[in-house]
């Protein structure tokens, strides 16, 4: 059975800080994922919101995972249509649905351990810039802070509201064609310098540890066609002979 704090249940002050994860049936990793924030002390709780934005799942919806008691303020948004990796459409209903100025945006295999937060939100953080963190390994169901730090995760974005829609979101022009994320990198670097907190770090969760962690259920290879047009596309809008960035054009709606 499901079951969750009512995060309408106190009085509370707008977050400080929105983590969005887009997701698509991994109901193993989700439940990790509850299951971590719940064990977020209560005053991180009171600062953070959490939004998961479903990409039409079929099998295993987001509204169905199993959910803790003592869960942050959350939301969970779901995208009508089914359209393979059309992750990108999520991220930007999370990022327009945010309650909170500041946006943390990863995937759904990246846990976000509560020192990470704590810093993000306490620090002081400029507006201007967008910030990437480091990256460690997930390993026997704890948080490996002994093991190395790598670099920053490419998906993974610390940055203002405004900044993420003055950038102009993920481009959904691109959706069913796999591997076009780092487009959303090369406007951000257009539009803003990118700092990066070495010390602050996401815990990456392999299959090994979740069997769903990753998405499997569809194909990473792209088409002959849709690998053809997705280099065509980028360079009509690279010579503006195609139209701008896309978002906001899929119907979804809140399922909790």
């Amino acid at each position: 059975m499901v079951t969750a704090r009512n995060s309408g249940s106190k009085p509370q002050v707008p977050p400080g800080l929105t983590v969005v994860f887009a997701y698509y049936e991994n109901p193993g990793m989700l439940e990790l994922q509850w299951r971590e924030i719940s064990r977020y002390s209560e005053n991180l709780k009171d600062m953070i919101e959490i939004i998961v934005v479903d990409d039409g799942s079929r099998v295993s919806p987001a509204s169905e995972v199993e959910r803790p008691a003592q869960l942050p303020r959350h939301s969970i948004y779901r995208i009508a249509q089914d359209i393979p990796w059309n992750q990108d459409a999520a991220r930007n209903i999370g990022a327009h649905e945010a309650a909170a100025p500041w946006l943390l945006l990863t995937d759904i295999d990246h846990v976000v351990p509560q020192v990470t937060l704590e810093s993000l939100v306490l620090m002081q953080k400029d507006s201007s810039v967008f910030y990437t963190l480091g990256r460690v390994k997930f390993s026997g169901g704890e948080i490996g802070t002994n093991s190395e730090i790598r670099g920053s995760h490419p998906n993974s974005y610390v940055m203002t509201r405004k900044l993420y829609w003055d950038i102009g979101g993920h481009d959904e022009d691109y959706a069913g064609i796999y591997g076009k994320d780092f487009l959303f990198r090369k406007r951000a670097l257009r539009k803003a310098n990118e700092v990066h907190l070495e010390k602050l770090y996401l815990a990456r969760v392999g299959s090994s540890t979740v069997r769903d962690a990753g998405t499997h259920s569809i194909t990473r290879e792209n088409t002959f066609r849709a690998r053809i047009w997705g280099y065509l596309l980028e360079f009509l809008k690279e010579v503006r002979l195609w139209r701008g960035v896309q978002a906001l054009t899929y119907e979804y709606r809140k399922v909790l």
